[in-house]
């Protein structure tokens, strides 16, 4: 992971299956676990995404011994109606043996794109997508009552500005970051072009949440106004941007799901929150100001209603705020589940082991660990410290390992599973998840090796 608050808890949803069928899971900040990865007893290998960095990852797994799996973190919420994955590495997808995707149409253009033989990509909805269905959205059920307690009635407002507003520059030195990294090649002029488009429409994004805010504000004196932006921005800069506007408060804490349950209405900038949106059958409108081409890839404006002008903002929140049942057609439900590979049957989650099972018996089957000792063993040269770099540390906190045991079990009682897990740390942000005792010598190991 990279992201806790956007990817923690669709993975103890995955560690909560994987468990309930034997797997032992390793599970944490990306970056100490990608060190390790030939210091660890081999497994399956599951990359958050198949950029040019995941492919030389994915590649060193699959020498090392293990099944390289990948879960796209970035096409949900997306229609690549150009089928160009520009951030999807040749490479990457090389060094993979099963990719999980969500989408007919996404899917598809995914195998075209890439001339894949059948059966390596697989759909399925990403475990993320999973926590929004009735029978696990409960698990936010308290945090969604905490926060409309602490905040009273408000409307929440989700920006993206992850190409304008970043932590990494700005959208020059993104994109020449992106050439640097050979993810991008500059003389691809259609997608240069794009990039130009990316820019415009977050500029024009951004003026539309800077004229809406203050008119929301006395149009509904009454409401809060919450504003979250995107995991990767500068939060500093909308403290700048929106000083004197009223009842406005700008807040980024915890993951974006309680967030949408508590709010009394999500407005946004074709952001992927929309969709949750839809998933969570909480009324969402999308502020879209431009006709800039880059709209033409989110998903979000096709599943929920549009607004292009403050007014037809202010119209559209009145009747959403009235009538929130009347928020979603047939269409807009439809679009949404025929592209995220919704299973009123199956989880995402689901689908994903039951694939890497399948896989993994026709390679030979499992080796299971002798009973009440975990098959994970930290090898010659692993470090079990590294310290957090640039913003590391603000997308990715310390855990708090009793409320993380106390979410394993609650999704282990809503999937039926009464198993007990143990949580146990194999280095910074890392934790090994397993009904399994680490031996003796491994906890001596971890205790020296802290120093």
């Amino acid at each position: 992971m990279e992201i806790a608050s956007r990817e923690l808890d669709s993975r103890l949803l995955l560690t909560a299956m994987a468990a309930s069928r034997g797997f032992e899971v390793v599970l944490g900040q990306k970056w100490l676990i990608e060190r390790n990865i030939e210091c660890m007893t081999p497994g399956v290998y599951l990359s958050k995404t198949l950029t040019v960095r995941d492919a030389k990852m994915l590649k060193r797994a699959k020498e090392a011994g293990y099944i390289t799996a990948a879960i796209d973190e970035e096409i949900p919420g997306l229609v690549v109606h150009d089928k160009k994955f520009w951030w999807v590495s040749r490479a990457a997808v090389d060094a993979t043996d099963l990719i999980f995707l969500p989408g007919t149409f996404n899917s598809s253009a995914f195998v075209e794109s890439f001339g894949l033989p059948e059966g390596r990509v697989r759909q399925a909805a990403n475990p993320r997508w999973d926590l929004l269905r009735p029978e696990l959205r409960t698990i936010f059920a308290d945090e969604a009552a905490e926060l409309r307690q602490r905040h009273g009635d408000f409307i929440l407002i989700n920006s993206n500005l992850g190409f304008t507003n970043s932590h990494k520059g700005d959208a020059k030195h993104m994109v020449q970051a992106l050439i640097d990294q050979g993810k991008i090649d500059p003389s691809d002029r259609e997608l240069m072009s794009q990039f130009a488009d990316f820019e415009v429409m977050e500029q024009a994004n951004r003026a539309a949440l800077l004229e809406l805010l203050p008119a929301l504000a006395e149009a509904f004196p009454d409401l809060r106004i919450v504003l979250r932006p995107h995991p990767s921005e500068i939060a500093a800069n909308w403290e700048a941007w929106t000083k004197g506007v009223r009842n406005l408060s700008i807040l980024r804490e915890g993951s974006s799901l309680p967030w949408i349950m508590a709010a009394r209405l999500l407005v946004h900038t074709n952001c992927t929150t929309g969709v949750e949106a839809i998933a969570l059958d909480r009324p969402a409108l999308c502020l879209m100001p431009s006709d800039s081409p880059a709209n033409q890839r989110y998903l979000a404006r096709l599943v929920n209603p549009v607004a292009r002008t403050t007014a037809e903002a202010l119209t559209a929140i009145r009747r959403l705020l009235a009538e929130p049942g009347t928020c979603y057609d047939v269409q807009m439900i439809g679009r949404f589940r025929n592209s995220m590979s919704y299973d009123s049957a199956r989880l995402g989650a689901e689908q994903i082991m039951g694939a890497i099972e399948e896989f993994g018996d026709a390679q030979g089957g499992w080796r299971p660990a002798p009973d009440h000792v975990s098959a994970w063993q930290p090898r010659s040269g692993y470090r079990w410290h590294q310290a957090d770099k640039n913003v590391r540390g603000d997308l990715f906190p310390e855990i708090d390992l009793a409320a993380l045991a106390d979410r394993l079990a609650r999704f282990g009682r809503i999937l039926g599973d009464s198993a007990e897990l143990k949580v146990e740390t194999c280095g910074t942000k890392v934790l090994l998840i397993s009904p399994r005792s680490l031996p003796l010598t491994t906890r001596i190991r971890r205790a020296v090796g802290r120093w």
